[in-house]
């Protein structure tokens, strides 16, 4: 039975794997970093609330809290829309490379899985044109940088497309106007022409918390970079069987 740590569990993609984890009978216990309280796992036994407001730090204190945890799966992000990019940089790239450098420390009997949700567009050479892409892009390099020197550590760094609620909204916060349009109008229209942008994010919960509970070793098809850990929309659509 695994412990899984999870970050981002009140945004779309982190609600939906919360709710994977907490049915997965695979799983007893799932450590939750946040900072506030998270609707979706009030009442279940299973789930360990952490109030964690600096996500650059990990005292010995909090990794004591997470000890016997064999995984984690990083879903805190934000929308690059209207950020600086100093601060777009600390969220989504300094904040999982400082949990990472904690959790490659703690005790495992078998490889530690780091699951990165990134992005479509995310550019390990620096060369994308848009800022979410370079900085995602980086953030994937440095983590695969730390796997590559600790044999215990495994990274993924998963890139869905357009992550699709379907009919069910199950994030905390409320939806924009803008993803109220979308997924009301665009989303419908758009699917059956070009699924292949789209990732149901039932299904991108279902993969992570395979991987999470996986053997943290290489993947192997279409859509994997040749690193074997990085893992476009098109193999994630793959292992979920879309």
């Amino acid at each position: 039975m695994a412990h899984i740590i999870l970050t981002g569990a009140t945004g779309l993609a982190g609600s939906a794997i919360l709710q994977h984890v907490l049915a997965s009978p695979s799983v007893s216990k799932v450590s939750i970093l946040s900072r506030r309280p998270v609707a979706g796992a009030e009442g279940n036994p299973k789930a360990n609330v952490i109030i964690h407001k600096d996500f650059t730090s990990y005292p010995p204190e909090l990794l004591n809290r997470l000890s016997g945890a064999t995984a984690c799966i990083w879903a805190q992000g934000i929308s690059s829309v209207g950020m600086r990019e100093d601060e777009y940089t600390v969220i989504t790239k300094a904040y999982p490379l400082a949990a990472a450098e904690a959790f490659k420390e703690l005790p495992v009997d078998r490889k530690f899985k780091f699951v990165y949700i990134s992005g479509r567009g995310a550019d390990q050479n620096g060369k994308a044109s848009q800022m979410f892409g370079r900085v995602k892009g980086d953030a994937e390099r440095l983590l695969l940088g730390i796997a590559s020197n600790k044999n215990t550590f495994s990274v993924y760094n998963l890139r869905p497309g357009a992550i699709d609620p379907g009919k069910d909204w199950t994030a905390d916060r409320k939806p924009t106007f803008i993803e109220k349009v979308w997924f009301a109008g665009g989303a419908p229209l758009l699917r059956p022409l070009l699924s292949g942008i789209f990732s149901p994010v039932d299904k991108l919960a279902e993969v992570s918390v395979a991987l999470a509970l996986g053997d943290g070793e290489k993947i192997a098809g279409e859509g994997v970079l040749a690193d074997g850990f990085t893992l476009e929309n098109s193999a994630l659509r793959r292992l979920a069987g879309i």
